[in-house]
């Protein structure tokens, strides 16, 4: 009989924390490579990439704005991609924050991996690391504009507007 519990107890252990890592709130992990096969895969869509963290506060109270647009723009061709660039050791944070503002769009942690400043020159060779900090992509693709710090939902309903017609 103690052999048996103790089966169960293991199969609890091992299905709970299974549904434990179901229930992360990202889309996974992401390093510059996936990032440019995720914007290549939405081809017809303009797409916005905003990098993001926790203790950015400025991030922060731009973040529902960027939910905003989603939410608004989304039937005309927008798609909003959000990447944490949180540490690992802060990713219960990052889980906590989109629980609360549940964003309608994807959001990715910049994986670990690899040279930060690397992946800072891949997003964008002007970019020195400042957040927030966002890239806007045409419907083909192409990088046609960089905003760096936060900026308020009319102007970012104001450039996307331009690149939506």
């Amino acid at each position: 009989m103690k052999q048996v519990r103790a089966a169960f107890a293991a199969l609890f252990l091992v299905l709970g924390g299974a549904a434990f890592a179901q229930t992360s709130k990202l889309a996974g992990e992401i390093d510059a490579k996936g990032l440019g096969r995720l914007v290549a895969s939405q081809k017809g869509r303009v797409v916005l990439v905003n990098f993001w963290a926790t203790w950015c506060v400025p991030c922060r109270e731009e973040f529902p704005d960027l939910a905003r647009l989603q939410r608004n723009l989304g039937p005309r061709g927008l798609q909003v991609f959000g990447i944490s660039t949180d540490l690992s050791k802060e990713m219960p944070e990052v889980e906590k924050f989109i629980a609360i503002q549940r964003p309608g769009f994807p959001n990715y942690h910049k994986t670990t991996e690899g040279d930060d400043q690397d992946f800072i020159d891949a997003v964008d060779k002007a970019w020195g690391g400042e957040l927030p900090f966002s890239v806007l992509y045409d419907r083909s693709g192409k990088k046609v504009k960089t905003l760096s710090g936060k900026y308020a939902y009319r102007d970012y309903e104001k450039e996307l507007t331009a690149i939506l017609k």
